[in-house]
């Protein structure tokens, strides 16, 4: 019988976090107001390793949706990283995944999800992602990946 469970995906390009002194609210714990700029970081990183030629002056991304799931309190000095990958992949959009994740104890602290869309910069609208992208991000997801 095969195996049902289903399987951990795998997430890329960990990069340590700072939190710093302004990320951190009256109790203690980081504000949800950081937390886009946590994933934000992780993003890039993603971007700059898998799509090295997004350069948002003729091409780009802007995000339509994201979801942010906050399960533990990140407080000042947890030692985080965010590991990011893209889930599924579209013809004009994909959605990308992170997590922050404590190094000392492995948990996940918080989760994100965002519907992120190709943009064609000069025509303000948006546009198909280009193919030598689309097998770029085949290529480094794996089978892990849902193509629609």
């Amino acid at each position: 019988e095969p195996n049902s469970t289903p399987m951990e995906p795998t997430f890329s390009f960990p990069v340590p976090i700072q939190v710093r002194f302004n990320d951190v609210d009256i109790m203690g714990h980081v504000s949800n107001t950081v937390y886009q700029n946590y994933y934000d970081t992780g993003k890039t990183t993603y971007f700059d390793h898998v799509l090295p030629d997004l350069d948002y002056v003729n091409i780009g991304v802007v995000g339509a949706s994201i979801k942010i799931d906050y399960l533990l309190p990140i407080f000042m000095k947890y030692r985080v990283i965010v590991v990011t990958r893209i889930a599924t992949l579209g013809t004009k959009s994909f959605t990308m995944e992170h997590r922050l994740i404590n190094q000392e104890t492995d948990e996940i602290m918080s989760t994100c999800c965002a519907v992120i869309v190709c943009y064609d910069v000069k025509g303000v609208k948006s546009q198909p992602i280009p193919p030598h992208w689309r097998q770029a991000i085949i290529d480094h997801e794996g089978p892990q990946l849902i193509i629609k």
